[in-house]
Parts: structure tokens; C-alpha cells; sequence
């Protein structure tokens, strides 16, 4: 089906519009993050130690090391 054209321009309803931005950034995120290996069943934990390390590493960034206080 070839979508209905303006001056040139494709038309289409905001909503449909949406739902293909929606789509192609959910899809591209996945290649992302499939590439970098954080995906499959595992990839949360990973994802959250990675978050945890970043964090500990933050809190030795500048000596003296000791964490952040509460």
C-alpha cells in the first residue's frame, strides 16, 4: 500500500506517526544493547551490576576512598 502523499510529503495521522518513532527506537535500543551483549535473560543483573560498579568506582574517583556520606 503506498501512503497517501501532499506537496511531495508523506501524510499520515499523528498517532500512526508515533507509533513507527515508538517502534524504531524500541527496536534500535534492543540492536544496542544486543551488541554491547546485555541482552537475553541475564541482562538486567547485568545492567544493575554495572550500575553498581560505576557507583563504587564514583565513590573512589579522588582519594582519600571512602563512600559518600548518608
Amino acid at each position: 500500500m503506498t501512503p497517501p502523499r501532499s506537496d511531495g510529503f508523506v501524510r499520515m495521522p499523528d498517532a500512526e506517526f508515533e507509533a513507527i518513532l515508538t517502534r524504531a527506537a524500541e527496536e534500535g535500543a534492543k540492536r544496542a544493547l544486543a551488541d554491547v551483549g546485555l541482552d537475553g535473560d541475564e541482562a538486567a543483573l547485568d545492567i544493575r551490576d554495572l550500575a553498581r560498579s560505576s557507583t563504587a568506582s564514583a565513590w573512589c574517583a579522588a582519594p582519600p576512598c571512602r563512600p559518600p556520606s548518608a
